[in-house]
Formats: structure tokens, C-alpha cells, sequence
């Protein structure tokens, strides 16, 4: 018929909105995305810390190689040949003495206060939490050798190059460690 005109609803008004079940999809799979993302927020802080520690324990062997490198040649293998910081006796609360006796019992107290971060600060107060590592062990092992690089028995009136290895060992979810390697050179 000509004079008749039919409308129709359907398919004008009822797709232009999202419908209660569309909302519903949509939302659970960004939920769904956003819990992935945000289980990887505990494993990147933990990699944060980490690292943190180990740059850490890279500067407080850095210390000590750069102390020894200070000390006299001729006393650095009886000084610092198998030191350990559990064997160094020092009460980091009142350390530095006033006024403090430098060398190398003076660096290797030093040391140890520093790898535990106890030592008293600048007004007296101990160091707060967190600058020390946790169990922090140093050792250093001190060997003659030639100019290769191979080990050889000392003797400290002729050797001219010493190989000085410092270790820093702490607790982080189980042992970690640095080690650093330097030679030191007797010239004159």
C-alpha cells in the first residue's frame, strides 16, 4: 500500500547502548588484567631490593679495597690476609674513639661497623635502620703474584704485586655475595 508507512524500533534505539551483560564482560576482563599486572608489583620490589643490596655491598668492598690500597705495601699481606669481620672485635656504638688511632686495626673496625651500619652517627645517635646489611660478613684474602697473574709463595722483602680478593656476604632470602678483585703494585 502506498499510503502506508510502517516503522520499525528495532535496531534504531536498541543499538545504541551496552546492555547490562556487555558492562559486565567488559569489567571482569579488565579486572582480570589489571590482578596479572598487579602480582608483578611484589616480584619487581623484590628485584629492587636486591639490587639495592648488591650495590650496596659493591660500595662497602670498595671501601676496603680503596683502605687497603691506602695502607703501606710491605704491611698489606700481614695486615688484611684472612680477614673476617666476625673475627674483629669492635663496639660499633662508641666507634670511632675520640680521637680515632688510624691504620689498619682502625679500617678493618671500620669496616666491620659499616657492613652492619651500627656505628654511632654524627650526633652520638646510632645509624638508622637499614643502611647496613643484613648478616653482613667481609672477608679479604691477600696472595703474592707474578706478573701473569699466577699465585706464588711470598716473600714480602721481593714481591712487587699483590692480588687482594674482598668479599661481602649477607642474608637475602638466603646467602649472597660480592667479591672484588684488585692487584696492588709495590713501585717506587
Amino acid at each position: 500500500m502506498p499510503g502506508n508507512v510502517f516503522l520499525s524500533a528495532a535496531g534504531s534505539a536498541a543499538g545504541l547502548g551496552l546492555t547490562l551483560i556487555e558492562i559486565l564482560f567488559a569489567l571482569s576482563v579488565m579486572a582480570f588484567a589489571l590482578l596479572g599486572v598487579a602480582g608483578m608489583f611484589p616480584a619487581a620490589l623484590r628485584a629492587v631490593l636486591s639490587g639495592g643490596q648488591t650495590t650496596k655491598a659493591t660500595a662497602l668492598a670498595r671501601e676496603m679495597v680503596e683502605m687497603i690500597r691506602a695502607d703501606d705495601f710491605s704491611q698489606i699481606r700481614t695486615n688484611y690476609n684472612n680477614l673476617n669481620t666476625n673475627n674483629v672485635i669492635v663496639n660499633c656504638l662508641s666507634f670511632p674513639p675520640n680521637p680515632p688511632t688510624y691504620g689498619a686495626d682502625f679500617n678493618k673496625k671500620r669496616w666491620k661497623c659499616d657492613l652492619q651500619a651500627t656505628a654511632a652517627g654524627i650526633s652520638g645517635q646510632p645509624l638508622s635502620e637499614g643502611q647496613g646489611l643484613p648478616n653482613a660478613v667481609g672477608t679479604v684474602i691477600v696472595a703474592c703474584v707474578n706478573p701473569n697473574g699466577t699465585t706464588k709463595t711470598c716473600n714480602d722483602a721481593t714481591d712487587l704485586l699483590r692480588r687482594v680478593t674482598v668479599t661481602v656476604t649477607w642474608d637475602n632470602q638466603g646467602s649472597k655475595s660480592v667479591s672484588l678483585v684488585t692487584y696492588v703494585a709495590n713501585y717506587y
